[in-house]
């Protein structure tokens, strides 16, 4: 018992470290693969199998939803402007792949591979910042030299003073309006290179602290273990990004067909004008998650392992140790195994050793039961400690959140405070300079009328009073010809705006026929690669089978040629006469 207790006392310390420690894919600069995105995304929305971008994951949220604007705010790092989301799952699709708006499914995922602090595109101008998720097939060299341009319902738009504000969702210009500042703004082209790998970066933190009249804290990026929301404390933005390697055979638990389902549901858009129509989200999840789902609309990968809610994958659960095999039991009857009264002393000992070995299967057996009982009550405890773990984990980033939005009011208080005090320190001294222009110009008139009343009062009075009418007459002809230019520089600046606008669409009209053109033309030449390739495949069964047809044409004649050969001989044997053997002649001694 003592070797038991020893044994079971270093397996629960493995279990114990097990714990502790986390595995590969969530250890600091670890691995992971595709199949990770599949399995922690898919609580959290639905997998769709689109024609064009292959798996996309359309996320369960509410119908205000726009990416790198919902939930989130900007924070300054070593990599530059970089997006922490308050969501669950914003680690993966925040940085990591592209986003793109369906005409049906709304705002998609596609997955990616490479990490960045935001794949976006920025632009300032008029006292706002703007940024547009980037769409996928979009190169950082291609979006740095202006040739991306995103859709107007792409864009998000905030006064640069709250660009690192926690809750800078509450400073977001309305949509309307934010189509007009964009248009007056043009590109930031900053990145940031590490190791080789080039990141958009956004805003210059020297801007930033310039333009908020304030000394903005530039974070350093601790990797997190595992995945959740990502958490700023102090100098630090704990984020989970490992290093993804791509996996041929990961794939979804269950996935829609996007036609299928698109055709089944022409009515169920959750595309709602640049928005998010959340009730038909949930109807897409619902279908998706059925227990018995369509399988022309939902397909369902049987061979891995499907995650259920409150349950981990793979997880063993423990033996059962009320459960006896048949061939177990102590009290079944064993054939050839029961003592007779007329059986010799030989074979009584013999019963006598079977009763004693089952008393120690019996006892075996209670002792395996009573192990068991110890294990789940082992993993009852380690159960419990790891969710009381996960709860005080929980307390500390909620009250780490408070106190980081706490202290970010307070500079928010602040920095309004000493924007207040600047202001009225800028109208004091306006005013006490027209005061003192007001003083210094009523001396001067004084002064002026009285020399000239000394001199000659009725002549000046004449002559001040007839100047003073062709003063009036030339402001009047003045005021006259300056509102005549400013309409007219009103409507050049009008027919300047409409040609630059007209310029701009034709150019976005152009470039969508372009990029049509090369998507139709990449269809033909891959149309006539796949006929080459079926046409040299014919060729290539037609030799096959002309080589096996001349093959057989060889030996039929060889075949015919042997048969020929032996008539021919047996038509010569034929006519060779045969051997006469000599005569005997009789003996006439």
């Amino acid at each position: 018992m003592k070797s038991l207790n020893k044994i079971w006392g270093i397996g629960l310390l493995v279990m114990l470290l097990s714990l502790v420690i986390p595995g590969k894919s969530m250890a600091q600069g670890g691995y992971i693969s595709d199949q990770e995105f599949y399995n922690e995304l898919e609580p959290y929305g639905t997998w769709v199998s689109d024609p064009e971008y292959g798996e996309v994951w359309i996320p369960d949220v509410q119908g205000d939803f726009r990416p790198y604007a919902t939930r989130g705010h900007w924070v300054i790092t070593d990599y530059g402007n970089t997006w922490v989301s308050d969501y669950e799952w914003g680690w993966a699709p925040f940085h990591y792949g592209r986003w793109r708006y369906d005409d049906y499914y709304g705002w998609e995922w596609i997955p990616g591979h490479q990490w960045a602090p935001a794949w976006v595109c920025w632009r300032h101008g008029g006292g706002y910042y703007g940024w547009a998720p980037l769409r996928p097939g979009i190169s950082i060299s291609i979006t740095i030299g202006g040739g991306y341009d995103a859709p107007d319902y792409y864009w998000t738009c905030a006064p640069q003073a709250y660009i690192t504000s926690p809750r800078i969702y509450n400073y977001y210009v309305p949509r309307e309006r934010s189509v007009t500042i964009i248009h007056n703004t043009t590109v930031i082209n900053n990145t940031y290179v590490n190791n080789n790998v080039t990141y958009i970066s956004g805003p210059r933190v020297q801007e930033i602290r310039q333009v908020t009249h304030n000394d903005v804290r530039v974070y350093n990026i601790n990797n997190a273990s595992r995945p959740g929301v990502a958490s700023v404390t102090r100098n630090t933005v704990n984020i989970y990004r490992p290093a993804v390697q791509k996996a041929p055979d990961a794939r979804p638990a269950r996935i829609v067909d996007a036609n299928e389902y698109r055709n089944q549901h022409p009515d169920q858009r959750i595309a709602n004008g640049g928005g998010f129509n959340n009730v038909a989200a949930a109807r897409l999840a619902s279908i998706a998650r059925s227990n018995t789902p369509d399988n022309r609309v939902v397909h369902v990968n049987n061979n891995r392992p499907v995650p259920t809610p409150n349950q981990p994958v793979n997880r063993v659960e423990p033996n059962r140790p009320n459960v006896i095999q048949p061939n177990n039991r102590p009290n079944q009857a064993q054939p050839n195994n029961r003592p007779e009264a007329n059986q010799p002393n030989g074979n009584r000992g013999q019963q006598q050793q079977v009763d004693q070995q089952r008393a120690q299967q019996q006892k075996q057996q209670q002792v395996d039961q009573l192990q068991q009982q110890q294990q789940q009550q082992r993993q009852q405890q380690i159960d419990q400690q790891r969710a009381q773990q996960q709860r005080q984990q929980q307390a500390d980033q909620q009250r780490q959140q408070q106190l980081q939005q706490q202290r970010q009011q307070q500079a928010d208080q602040q920095r309004q405070q000493q924007m207040q005090q600047r202001q009225q320190q800028a109208d004091q001294q306006r005013q006490q300079q027209l005061q003192q222009q007001r003083q210094q110009q009523a001396d001067q008139q004084r002064q002026q009328q009285m020399q000239q009343r000394q001199q000659q009062l009725q002549q000046q009075q004449a002559q001040q009073a007839q100047q003073r009418q062709q003063q009036m007459e030339q402001q009047r002809q003045q005021q006259q010809a300056q509102q005549a230019q400013a309409q007219q520089a009103q409507q050049r600046q009008q027919q300047m705006e409409q040609q630059r606008q007209q310029q701009m669409q034709q150019q976005r009209q152009q470039q969508q026929a372009q990029q049509a053109q090369q998507r139709q033309q990449q269809m033909e030449q891959q149309r006539q690669q796949q006929m080459q390739q079926q046409q040299a495949q014919q060729r290539q069964q037609q030799m096959e089978q002309q080589r096996q047809q001349q093959i057989q044409q060889q030996q039929a004649q060889q075949r015919q040629q042997q048969m020929q050969q032996q008539r021919q001989q047996q038509q010569q044997q034929r006519q060779q006469p045969p051997k006469q053997q000599p005569e005997r002649r009789p003996d006439n001694r």
